[in-house]
């Protein structure tokens, strides 16, 4: 914990306490000494019984508004002592981040009495100890440090946040409350309260009931601490929905980080509320609300419904949102959720069909890996039933290769997911995009290719050529190649594969498939058409022709 000295008060809050000499004090001097016992002038013939009580009364007023005067000069000067939280911490900041810039944070706002001073309180908390009004000084005490306090803490923490109001809370504001409030957590638990603490003991130690710092010290700050920890505590006592998971996972670690300082600074008897509480608190946060964020992702992607598809078979926007919400966590939250994750996913589905093949998958892995691999899993299975939304059984095939290609592709770029997920099921999900890629390009293109086959031209109807083959028959080939080719571009040019990659070995499959044909087909045949009326009716594609229109396929260029 980073202990903070007691500084210096600045020279406007300084003050003169060498020996009082005002009138006043020649009566206080009659009622109590300079040591706290009773003066020898207070036995003067002289003096009357009547006198000495008012002695005593004017002295203990006096010495207790003395005492309430060096305290409050630190109210006064108040309003110069910190910033605004808000205008320096960046709410969309990572925990990491937040944390990493609050180690640099200052405290040289808050400060106390001088070391003259606090030894002329002493001074006076002792004669009054030594004539019963001790309690008096306390009152004094806990008020004026809790008024100073209060000035301070409300610029790190003005909220007052319960259940409901939490529930409430927006997306954008709930994160901008938590990140607030671990600044908050960080600068009272590293900063201001074992100031206080030090403080309530340089003052009270040795006077009196020994303990007595002890007590002013959590008068003064209980009604604080208790605030920081009710934001906590609403968030550990709600349901809060999958995506402030993230933000939810940032106030634990910052708790836990904060833990050893609680146990540190509440370390007396006294404290044990507060540390049960935290500890409360902590459990909640890790032990269910995590683990409820996570199981309610997995319920609500489970019961996703397919309304209607998308155009052009591109990357469901789900497959993008799912990938990002496990990458983010794997990327900034792994290790949290190892330690917080105890149980495997429910794969309690049921209508829904998921193979045993896929939840056995789930077998000898590890509480996190086994709800990510899950989530993969059940979002894989959305993206089979998006895909029967197509009436064109091709489309849905480009659907599936694109967005399972899109699963692996997020999967590869996380050395970390990849290793919860395991090559072996990495490679099934790869299996499934070159199966879907070989479904499609076999629907869509065997036809063409069919059109080129040899077979059915030497037939005895039309005019043939001297090799047999019927040239009216050879003339229908090429235009249902022609018809079949124009349609098939024509529709798929509003298809799309975003993914360069995957596009390039998309368009070479194809290429391999229809182009040797063609070309073949074109090498035996053009001599007889070309030596025919309007050849260029027939023919209306070279090979290269035909290869270029099929690279133009797929890509967000060919149609914008």
């Amino acid at each position: 914990m980073n202990s903070i000295t007691v500084m210096e008060a600045s020279n406007s809050n300084s003050r003169d306490l060498s020996s009082p000499t005002e009138p006043v004090y020649q009566k206080i001097h009659l009622g109590l000494g300079y040591d706290g016992t009773k003066s020898p002038d207070a036995s003067s013939p002289d003096q009357t019984p009547a006198e000495a009580n008012e002695a005593m009364e004017i002295a203990v007023d006096r010495l207790k508004n003395d005492f309430q005067d060096i305290l409050h000069l630190q109210v006064k000067g108040v309003a110069a002592a910190l910033t605004d939280p808000s205008s320096t911490t960046d709410s969309t900041c990572s925990f990491s981040l937040c944390l990493s810039a609050l180690e640099e944070s200052s405290y040289s706002g808050y400060h106390g009495p001088s070391p003259k001073e606090i030894a002329h309180l002493r001074s006076i908390a002792q004669k009054m100890n030594a004539k019963g009004h001790l309690d008096k000084l306390v009152h004094v005490y806990v008020t004026e440090r809790k008024s100073f306090m209060y000035a301070h803490f409300r610029k790190l923490w003005d909220e007052k946040s319960g259940i409901c109001d939490v529930r409430r809370l927006e997306w954008g504001v709930l994160q901008a409350k938590i990140m607030r409030w671990i600044r908050a957590v960080h600068c009272c638990l590293r900063g201001i309260l074992p100031f206080e603490k030090q403080l309530s003991n340089h003052v009270f130690r040795g006077i009196g009931n020994d303990a007595i710092g002890e007590p002013c010290f959590f008068a003064i700050v209980t009604d604080y601490v208790a605030e920081l920890l009710d934001f906590a505590d609403a968030l550990s006592s709600c349901r809060p929905s999958p995506e402030k998971l993230q933000e939810i996972l940032a106030l634990y670690r910052s708790f836990s980080c904060f833990r050893s300082d609680i146990n540190s600074v509440f370390e007396s008897e006294a404290g044990q509320t507060i540390r049960v509480r935290t500890d409360c608190i902590l459990s909640r946060l890790g032990g269910e609300v995590v683990s409820l964020a996570l199981s309610d992702f997995e319920e609500t992607l489970l019961r996703e419904l397919c309304n209607y598809p998308i155009p052009g078979g591109a990357i469901h926007r789900s497959a993008e949102y799912v990938m990002g919400y496990v990458t983010s966590l794997v990327s900034e939250s792994k290790e949290t959720l190892t330690e917080l994750i105890t149980s495997k996913p429910s794969t309690t589905i049921g209508n829904l069909m998921i193979s045993d093949l896929d939840v056995k998958e789930l077998e000898g892995r590890a509480p996190l890996a086994a709800h990510f691999l899950w989530i993969i899993i059940v979002l894989h299975l959305n993206l089979e039933r998006r895909s029967k939304c197509y009436k064109d059984s091709l489309l849905a095939n480009l659907f599936m290769m694109n967005n399972v290609h899109y699963i692996v592709q997020q999967i590869r770029r996380s050395a970390a997911l990849t290793e919860m997920i395991g090559d072996n099921y990495i490679n099934k999900l790869t299996e499934n995009v070159q199966d879907s890629m070989t479904n499609y390009v076999s629907g869509t293109w065997d036809v063409l290719v069919y059109c080129l086959r040899h077979e059915g031209l030497n037939g005895s109807w039309g005019f043939t050529v001297g090799s047999g083959v019927s040239r009216k028959a050879l003339k229908l080939r090429f235009k249902n190649f022609n018809t079949l080719f124009k349609e098939t571009h024509r529709t798929q040019m509003m298809w799309e594969v975003p993914d360069l990659e995957l596009r390039t070995k998309l368009h070479q499959s194809i290429l391999d498939k229809l182009i040797p044909p063609y070309r073949n087909f074109l090498g035996k045949f053009r001599s007889l058409i070309d030596r025919g009326k309007q050849p260029g009716k027939c023919i209306m594609y070279s090979a290269e022709q035909l290869e270029a229109k099929v690279l133009g396929l797929f890509s967000y260029s060919s149609y914008l």
